[in-house]
């Protein structure tokens, strides 16, 4: 409580016995004196009793904003910083993509992935092979963006996006006479985007690229082995 709380109450006492002396003095009848005893009494109780409800009330909005601060923490980002903006429109892209981005992945492991695996491993391992790859058909999120405008060089963009995957994808290896595989991945986290460098001429960007700027919470995914037959 502020100082009125304290010097209120003690000045109006102050006054109240000063007016009840004073009409004790001057005669007047002890009725008059009772009437206003009561009535300082009852303003000293109603004062307090404002006192405890706002006090009261300030707590209850303490608490209040302790909860709504906490379930901030489990908001998109585009929630808690104004600086983060919300692209639901991203989305709905991605997801008309999402076929043609997991025929380009099965083209990428084919072309690229697997010809550097069999290059370093031994010998025994040249027949490692992808027999299935799919990035079936749930899609990832992007929970909110946020581009650098400002202390960023003038031959680049950057720009963090929250990402957050829980789909369906499945892909199966077969290695040694052995088949493995990996299903039900989930992961979120937040991805860093550099545009580098920008050019005068189509396409305007020479590169990107991109990684996560802290480990990705992730669930542990389904990963199986099996001997083959």
């Amino acid at each position: 409580m502020g100082w009125p709380s304290y010097v209120v109450p003690v000045v109006g006492s102050a006054l109240v016995s000063t007016l009840a002396f004073f009409m004790g003095v001057m005669g007047y009848s002890y009725f008059w004196i009772l009437i206003i005893i009561a009535l300082s009494v009852t303003k000293s109780y109603l004062w307090k009793k404002r006192e405890k409800r706002l006090l009261g009330l300030r707590a209850t909005a303490t608490r209040e904003r302790d909860v709504i601060m906490a379930q901030l923490q489990d908001l998109p980002a585009w929630v808690q910083f104004p600086d983060t903006e919300r692209v639901e429109w991203m989305n709905k892209v991605i997801h008309q993509l999402w076929p043609y981005i997991g025929e380009y992945a099965r083209v990428f492991m084919t072309d690229f992935i697997i010809p550097q695996v069999k290059a370093q491993m031994p010998s025994m391992f040249k027949n490692f092979k992808f027999t299935k790859m799919d990035m079936g058909d749930i899609p990832c999120r992007v929970g909110g963006i946020k581009v650098y405008t400002t202390n960023v060089g003038r031959d680049r963009i950057i720009v963090d996006m929250d990402v957050a995957y829980a789909g369906d994808a499945d892909f199966t290896v077969s290695c040694c006479g052995f088949t493995g595989g990996m299903n039900n991945l989930q992961f979120s986290g937040k991805l860093r985007a550099v545009l580098k460098p920008l050019l005068p001429y189509p396409p305007m960007v020479g590169g990107v690229s991109g990684s996560f700027l802290e480990m990705p919470v992730s669930l542990y995914p389904e990963i199986f082995w099996f001997k083959e037959m």
